[in-house]
């Protein structure tokens, strides 16, 4: 079997993570998996990675030659034309990922689904959405978006052209052969439920992750905490953040929650992009160690592997593959009961859920649990078991094999 696998990045947050699980499992048991990417400044050569936009465009791209480069050979004009390409290569499947009209319109979407087998895994709301990730509130997707309340929001540009970007998806895409998985059942009842997404063929396929990359034993290592430079006499809080400045991530209310148990003693360590200004507004009582980017997996996984407590929050969802991760470090997970990782949590069993969806309430349910630590280890063993019999990555990797050979 062949399945090509398409996305904007090699390496950058949940989605990237998926991608490379798939073909990566699917290589492992003696498939191909080529994997098609719009967006970087190099590529690894000899990995089946196939860069959309030339190698040499791409590095030119990354320079003071940039303006030059986009003139002459305009990076989305190029992707697109390299993505309907794809209709005519050998291959049984095509499954894209974090397809937001970027590396390629929705035409030209429509134009391959039509010619080859395409399975689309939602990573966010996009696809059956006039332009937004998330609709949280919002129920004009389900009619005939305009006057839209996330203008100036990504993926939503300045101008306000969400009526026209429906009435596109319902033109070209509402009809189009297409396979949709979700990773939450809260995401598969809402593309089942759109006007757009009505016809699709919609499956649900949790994420999912390798509890062997994770060693929960080590939390109670003193000189695996002291290697990281972390205190061995006080408990860890996580929180990991792709951008603590980007404001649909939830870092607002993290800092409300932590201000909120200031007084605490307990070693905050923030993990991801704008770290260091993320720690500058914090408390200045509150320990913060600041762990900067990680771009290592190995090195993220130690952090997880330290921490007592991770803390999450944010105002909308998927499936965060972040929480799995953490749940399967035998972390104590306290979060926002955001749809999604509602599914993944169940309160007071494998982790803690605040009332809502806010600040306050994230303060005071991780006031609870910092007052009780003999539940954590408990909590985390009993989240690593969750993943390891409803979320592992060999378990996503089978469900999606057999779609695949349901499809063809």
């Amino acid at each position: 079997m062949k399945v090509i696998y398409v996305n904007n990045q090699i390496q950058l947050g949940g989605a990237e993570t998926v991608v490379q699980q798939l073909r990566l499992g699917l290589k492992s048991l003696g498939h191909k998996s080529p994997f098609y990417v719009s967006h970087g400044k190099s590529y690894p050569r000899g990995e089946a990675i196939i860069p959309f936009y030339p190698r040499i465009l791409s590095r030119l791209s990354h320079t003071r030659l940039h303006s030059i480069i986009e003139k002459l050979f305009p990076r989305s004009v190029w992707t697109d034309r390299s993505f309907r390409h794809l209709a005519k290569i050998d291959a049984d499947i095509i499954h894209i990922h974090n397809f937001h009209g970027d590396y390629a319109s929705i035409e030209s979407l429509a134009f391959v689904a039509k010619k080859k087998p395409v399975v689309w895994t939602f990573h966010a709301f996009w696809g059956i959405t006039g332009g937004c990730d998330h609709p949280k509130n919002c129920f004009r997707y389900q009619d005939a978006c305009g006057e839209c309340p996330q203008v100036g929001i990504w993926p939503i540009g300045k101008l306000d052209n969400t009526a026209v970007q429906l009435q596109n998806k319902l033109a070209m895409l509402s009809s189009a052969p297409l396979n949709i998985v979700a990773p939450s059942h809260h995401l598969a009842e809402k593309v089942r439920n759109s006007k757009v997404g009505k016809t699709w063929n919609v499956f649900e396929i949790p994420n999912g992750v390798d509890p062997s990359r994770f060693h929960p034993e080590r939390k109670r290592d003193a000189e695996f905490r002291r290697s990281l430079g972390l205190k061995i006499d006080l408990p860890i809080v996580l929180v990991v953040n792709r951008n603590f400045q980007d404001t649909q991530k939830g870092h607002a209310m993290v800092h409300e929650a932590l201000a909120m148990n200031a007084g605490t003693d307990a070693q905050i360590v923030l993990a991801g992009g704008n770290s260091q200004w993320a720690a500058s507004q914090l408390p200045h009582r509150l320990n913060i160690i600041d762990a900067g980017y990680v771009a290592s997996r190995e090195h993220m996984a130690r952090l997880f592997e330290a921490a007592d407590i991770f803390l999450f929050a944010s105002p909308a969802e998927n499936f965060p593959c972040v929480i799995l991760e953490a749940m399967s470090a035998g972390c104590c997970v306290v979060a926002t009961p955001t749809s999604g990782v509602i599914e993944q949590i169940e309160h007071d069993k494998t982790g803690f859920l605040a009332d809502s969806i806010g600040g306050e309430a994230l303060g005071n349910i991780m006031r609870n649990v910092l007052s009780n630590r003999s539940s954590w280890k408990q909590i985390g063993d009993s989240a690593r078991r969750r993943v390891e019999e409803r979320f592992s990555e060999q378990v996503m990797v089978n469900r999606h094999l057999a779609l695949y050979e349901e499809i063809i």
